[in-house]
């Protein structure tokens, strides 16, 4: 089996790989289907620390799992830094979803390398949500090797104050017949800056494919910003690719009419911002999505008046 994220992949990476010491490994055996989700949670203690844990998946021929993954930090006045690894290998027919609910406190600078090869009718699916941090780079990448195989990404991210968030997906259809699938979702306020920077490659050999990309953005004020840098390369003439982007604020209608249902002006845009991350929340066990809700709804608090 070749490696996934080899340590020469970029400098983060590299610097991953010299000093890693943990984290976590799942090997799913050939048709086995774990019916509860996997969980582990990566907890940061010290302040100025580095913590840099290597999750390796292995979905065998024809499995199916669900893997969550929690990550949290204390406040500390010093910065810290985040640099792990995700690799995972979808064998043919398997199915694998990896998720990540992340709070980092507002010192962390979270600099990752996610990476999966999917097989033949297999499925990796990418679901997460990222709040708090300093400074955020992510883009987990999916390799469609094999024909019929399938990526979904969905992302909800909140940037609020002095925070930058650089995400998004990379996806290679290297084999006939595959598909993707990316949703971002991003908040911003307070002048944070949220970014959507994606990868879609349909390669010489992915006749037949499709890949749809959706990025959405919801500023909560004049000060912050939303990009968006897509990258889409087709070297086949036989595929289907759609981008689109919106970015957008809380409109004075919306809020308008759910004050006149009786809600306050910062519980109707809570239930807003709630609809707007509905797609991602939905694909998280419910304790998950009540914590990312509950999460977003602290970041929300003061923005509206």
């Amino acid at each position: 089996m070749t490696k996934n994220i080899p340590p020469q992949d970029n400098k983060y990476s590299a610097l991953h790989g010299a000093v890693w010491s943990g984290g976590a490994f799942l090997y799913v055996p050939k048709g086995v289907k774990v019916d509860l989700p996997l969980q582990a949670y990566f907890r940061m203690e010290g302040s100025g620390e580095g913590t840099f844990e290597h999750t390796l998946i292995i979905a065998d021929e024809g499995s199916e799992v669900n893997y969550i993954e929690g990550c949290t930090a204390q406040t500390y006045s010093a910065n810290s830094m985040h640099s792990a690894c995700v690799e995972i290998f979808v064998k043919e027919g398997a199915k694998a979803r990896y998720t990540t609910v992340q709070n980092w406190s507002k010192d962390v600078y979270n600099l990752n390398t996610k990476r999966a090869i999917v097989e033949a009718e297999g499925t990796v699916e990418w679901v997460g949500g990222s709040m708090g941090a300093k400074y955020v780079m992510l883009y987990p990448g999916s390799f469609l090797m094999g024909e019929g195989a399938r990526a979904d990404h969905l992302n909800v991210g909140v940037a609020s104050g002095n925070v930058w968030k650089d995400t998004g997906a990379k996806v290679l259809h290297l084999a006939p017949n595959t598909t993707s699938n990316i949703l971002a979702k991003s908040i911003s306020k307070d002048g944070g800056i949220m970014g959507y920077r994606g990868l879609v490659r349909m390669g010489h050999n992915s006749a037949g494919s499709k890949s749809h990309v959706q990025c959405d953005g919801l500023m909560m004020d004049p000060e912050s910003r939303s990009d968006t840098w897509p990258d889409i390369q087709i070297q086949n003439p036989h595929v289907t690719v759609a981008h689109e982007a919106v970015v957008g604020k809380i409109s004075d209608e919306q809020l308008f009419y759910l004050k006149s249902r009786g809600l306050t002006e910062e519980e109707a845009a809570g239930m807003i911002v709630n609809g707007f991350i509905e797609p991602v929340t939905k694909e998280l066990p419910m304790e998950y999505a009540i914590e990312l809700n509950r999460l977003i709804q602290l970041e929300m608090v003061g923005s509206i008046g």
